[in-house]
């Protein structure tokens, strides 16, 4: 019975896991990606530099969703980093604690009277 348990448990282990190395290993360099024009007509998605403004593009519906600068941009990018590390951590203590709990816990069948 406890197999099921523990692989219920791993999974919130490797999503918090995952959740803090994409935080950890996040770029400082603002990443735009909508779309950034550059010089004439030309248009790209990618780093920013400053100065540059990103137009937020919504893709389903093919509409702008507006722009950011590129200090709006990074500081958008460090909240979602920060989000990232709390929910990662979350997840991973909810997994850790869940996996002590069931592999700890003494089997009732093995019990002796």
């Amino acid at each position: 019975m406890r197999g099921p348990l523990v692989g219920l448990f791993v999974v919130p282990v490797v999503v918090g896991v995952y959740l803090i190395g994409e935080a950890a290993t996040a770029d400082d360099t603002p990443q735009c990606d909508g779309i950034i024009v550059e010089y004439g007509d030309s248009e790209r998605s990618g780093p920013m530099k400053p100065g540059q403004n990103c137009n937020l593009y919504d893709f389903t519906d093919s509409r702008s969703a507006g722009t950011r600068t590129y200090d709006q941009q990074k500081k958008a990018q460090d909240e979602e980093a920060t989000s990232d590390y709390w929910t990662g951590g979350w997840w991973l203590a909810y997994g850790v604690v869940g996996l002590a709990v069931v592999t700890t816990r003494r089997d009732p069948k093995r019990r002796r009277s």
